[in-house]
């Protein structure tokens, strides 16, 4: 006996897939790429989307024109087979050439982004060293010292992931490296994924527009307490207010180097 088919399991891979299309476009998240507060996310967020509306659109239009042809030109009794167009040269000029003046148009405003993103912090950005340990994050404030001129310093434990203050609105230069391990220093709303390796400075730069409290994390696998690896960007909204934070970690000694 023929077994009928089943309509159940189809609806239920279906509603599965959507459940999981919903969950995916999620914005609330505190680390969602999707919601920059810096310069840098931004601009990595338009690299992204730049590519990605692209590359829907034809996914879109290939689709549809392969759906109607197998509606159309299905096989039938008596049909014969349509017209051939291998060889056609104004069709083969035309589809080699549409991709190719898609990506020159992309690779312009693309490129300068990417140089953008690239280039080294200005002279006027507050230095920052970010040094990654097994399993936590230690800032250092070269430009700010204690009265034993020891640069201001911030570290934490696993349990209780360190803080790093920024002034909102100025640039941030960062020198990121590790003292035991490969780590890699990510603020998701902040920037992208910079890796601290052992006896090399990494550079990179970001500005915060919008003052607050920004979680972020390591991103490569450093050793069994990698998950607890966390640390927190606490972005003050003034000048003034920055370093009035400088001031009480000095002065209460809480800040001092190691």
């Amino acid at each position: 006996m023929k077994r009928s088919f089943s309509i159940r399991w189809p609806l239920f891979g279906l509603a599965l897939l959507v459940g999981l299309l919903a969950v995916a476009c999620e914005t609330s998240t505190p680390q969602n790429t999707f919601a920059p507060a810096g310069d840098v996310a931004d601009k990595q967020r338009q690299l992204f989307l730049m590519a990605m509306w692209p590359a829907v659109a034809i996914l879109v239009g290939v689709e549809v024109v392969l759906v109607l042809s197998l509606i159309l030109f299905r096989r039938r009794r008596g049909r014969q087979l349509p017209k051939q167009v291998h060889g056609n040269t104004p069709l083969e000029v035309a589809w080699t050439l549409a991709p190719l003046l898609l990506l020159l148009g992309l690779a312009v405003p693309m490129v300068a982004l990417i140089f953008e993103l690239g280039r080294n912090p200005k002279a006027e950005a507050l230095p920052i060293r970010v040094i990654g340990h097994q399993w936590v994050w230690e800032f250092q404030y070269p430009t700010f010292a204690d009265g034993q001129g020891r640069p201001l310093t911030i570290i934490g434990t696993p349990e209780n992931p360190p803080e790093l203050h920024i002034p909102a609105g100025r640039e941030i230069a960062l020198e990121i490296t590790s003292a035991d391990v490969i780590h890699s220093f990510w603020v998701p709303r902040l920037g992208g994924k910079l890796d601290a390796i052992p006896g090399r400075v990494n550079r990179m730069w970001i500005v915060v527009n919008e003052p607050g409290v920004y979680p972020g994390q390591c991103a490569e696998f450093c050793g069994l307490l990698h998950a607890d690896m966390r640390l927190k960007v606490v972005v003050h909204e003034t000048e003034a207010d920055f370093e009035g934070w400088v001031r009480e970690m000095l002065s209460s000694g809480s800040g001092g180097g190691r």
